[in-house]
């Protein structure tokens, strides 16, 4: 089974092999930018995929580089991306299912308007999830950062906080962190999370490498 850590770096690697397929001239700055690491890191993996036969380098006027996908480059990025896709469907019905438990709980006992909080996937996951149920989604809110409109959802003001039954939390990153921000703005007894992330809660963060 992969590790966390390797599970980021095919990340990264998906996401470079991905923008040089696009852009062969593309800059590392740009890709660290993009990937949101630093440009040491992206480098790093540069000479990582040079290492292992994904791509080559040719240098070009202006000091700059261009990148080049080789024929073993293309067959990782392929398996790489269905990798991604595969792991991405199964969270997402991972996701769906867990939040279609806590909405059936919620309804229950009589919830209808609710505050989705987090700034990830998980977030859009609980939209979409709301739409088959009686339940609203009023706004959503970034415990750990500033607050955007998403899917047509307005963003809540803590300063004039809406009128709802439950701010549920919905994050996939930063769990713990963004349940201890979000104390501060609602009592705990407003805070419903999908069972997934009460588990992850539970176990508490990943050891360190």
């Amino acid at each position: 089974m992969s590790t966390r850590r390797e599970a980021t770096e095919e990340q990264a690697i998906r996401q470079i092999l991905d923008r040089i397929e696009i852009d062969e001239e593309v800059s590392q700055r740009d890709l660290a930018d993009e990937l949101g690491v630093a440009l040491g890191m992206v480098n790093a993996y540069i000479k990582r995929c040079v290492r292992t036969g994904l791509i080559k380098i040719q240098q070009v006027p202006s000091r700059r580089y261009k990148y080049y996908l080789t024929p073993q480059g293309f067959a990782e990025k392929s398996r790489l991306t269905g990798q991604y896709l595969r792991d991405s469907f199964g969270a997402l019905r991972r996701g769906l299912s867990s939040f279609d438990r806590l909405y059936g709980d919620l309804a229950d006992a009589g919830v209808k308007r609710i505050v989705l909080c987090g700034d990830d996937e998980m977030l859009e996951v609980g939209i979409l999830a709301a739409l088959s149920t009686g339940i609203e989604v009023v706004a959503v809110f970034n415990p750990l950062g500033d607050s955007h409109e998403v899917r047509g959802v307005p963003a809540a003001d803590p300063a004039a906080p809406p009128e709802v039954d439950r701010w549920v939390l919905a994050v996939i990153k930063n769990g713990p962190e963004a349940y201890e921000a979000l104390r501060e703005v609602v009592d705990d007894g407003l805070i419903a999370m999908p069972d997934v992330l009460r588990l992850s809660l539970l176990r508490g963060p990943a050891p360190a490498d």
